[in-house]
């Protein structure tokens, strides 16, 4: 298996984990001269709750939240700390693992840096762990920063 770095995926849920993996991927898309793909997923299972929570029609909640996502990952992506940079945004809607991958798979990428928050207990029962389920079902390496 050929592995090419020049590509690097990063999902970014603005956690201070999924910055801290940003900055790593940024180091090594810079030594790699390669491209930096971040990404964002709006977890439509969470949103619909929410949703219902605050009686808002879902496509209008769903729009207004891509729109403040893309805001924050143009202000990362084009932070001035980081030089030139080349790459993508991504906004994608789902189940954020899924989402990655499929993502990873359509820009044959060749490593996912992930953020993890490191849940316990019940918090991770209820929620999951988005960077345990990308580092199991991930066909590329994943580098997974805490």
């Amino acid at each position: 298996m050929k592995v090419s770095m020049h590509k690097i995926l990063v999902p970014v849920d603005f956690s201070s984990t999924s910055i801290k993996a940003f900055i790593l991927a940024r180091e090594l898309a810079g030594f790699w001269d390669g491209e930096l793909h971040l990404v964002h997923v709006l977890d439509t299972d969470f949103l619909t709750g929410a949703v219902h929570i605050t009686i808002e029609p879902l496509e209008e909640s769903l729009a207004k939240w891509k729109k403040r996502a893309e805001e924050k990952l143009k202000a990362i992506y084009h932070d001035e700390e980081g030089g030139k940079l080349t790459g993508e945004i991504h906004i994608r809607k789902g189940k954020p693992h899924e989402e990655i991958l499929k993502l990873a798979d359509e820009l044959e990428a060749g490593l996912i840096v992930i953020g993890s928050h490191a849940r316990k207990g019940l918090e991770r029962a209820i929620f999951g762990s988005v960077a345990e389920k990308v580092t199991k079902m991930a066909t590329i390496p994943v580098l997974v920063v805490k």
